[in-house]
């Protein structure tokens, strides 16, 4: 019984040592699952959507960077996947536009001097770059007619003082001022069927829309105002024109008949709206 007592008197200062600790420590945690909002639900739901539709969109496009340094021309999916750069120079390049079979790639560049561009022509991986005009000055909107033959751009490689509008074969032959005038002629654009391009000019004293032939023949002035019109885009169709004008006060898209009736103004708002671009008809 004294050895009992003894082993009691022991273990009992222990024991209450033990509880005093267990008593200080907190309880454990317990994680409770949350339940996710509508809002968090529907936000999952249409990023998931969205993703499977950019997913599904087809084809290439081409566009300017400047994350290596320098304006390059870069291509990738239309999903954004697998960007790569196709021009590397220490200079400029800029002004990307398909060939219409989706094999070539004309653009500006400055990579051969710092003081003016040329326009130059690549394969759509990058390779065989090739200076099409081999001519000191400035060089710029170059667009691919429909058929893919000719290529029309920007230029005041015959007078320092004013723009012109030229074309010339894909290879850089045959080149001829389609302009030819004393006053600036810019942003060439071929209408679907390759018969006609429509352009802006300010030789009437500010910017309007013209057209002519795509031999320079017959041009002609489609708007007509005392504020500025510019930038044209035809239609898939070739029945309608829209460009940015700003004769209310701001810059905002309008649509014309192809022939300059009908003249509607398409956003009429307090901001400004410019630079049109078409859809393909079959969007």
């Amino acid at each position: 019984m004294k050895k009992n007592n003894i082993l009691l008197s022991f273990l009992i200062p222990i024991i209450l040592i033990i509880v005093i600790i267990l008593s200080g420590c907190p309880a454990p945690l317990v994680t409770e699952e949350t339940t996710p909002t509508l809002q968090e639900e529907t936000t999952k739901a249409t990023t998931e959507e969205t993703t499977k539709e950019i997913e599904k969109i087809k084809g290439k496009i081409a566009f300017v960077s400047n994350r290596d340094g320098n304006p390059e021309i870069y291509v990738m999916n239309a999903d954004g996947s697998e960007q790569a750069r196709l021009t590397n120079k220490t200079l400029g390049d800029s002004d990307p536009a398909w060939s219409p079979d989706g094999k070539r790639i004309v653009f500006t560049s400055d990579m051969e001097h710092d003081s003016y561009s040329e326009i130059y022509v690549m394969n759509a991986d990058g390779s065989e770059q090739t200076n099409l005009t081999n001519y000191k000055f400035y060089y710029w909107d170059p667009a691919w007619s429909p058929d893919g033959k000719n290529i029309v751009f920007s230029s005041r490689r015959d007078d320092d003082d004013s723009a012109e509008i030229y074309v010339m074969n894909a290879d850089g032959s045959g080149l001829t001022n389609l302009t030819n005038n004393k006053t600036d002629d810019f942003s060439p654009a071929w209408s679907p069927d390759g018969k006609n391009i429509a352009f802006t000019s300010d030789r009437d004293g500010n910017k309007e829309i013209h057209v002519m032939n795509k031999d320079g023949s017959e041009q002609k002035r489609l708007t007509n105002n005392k504020t500025d019109d510019f930038s044209p885009a035809w239609s898939p169709d070739g029945k309608n024109i829209a460009f940015t004008s700003e004769r209310d006060g701001n810059y905002e898209i309008y649509v014309m008949n192809a022939d300059g009736s009908g003249l509607t103004n398409l956003t009429n708002n307090k901001t400004d709206d410019l630079l049109p671009a078409w859809s393909p008809e079959d969007n």
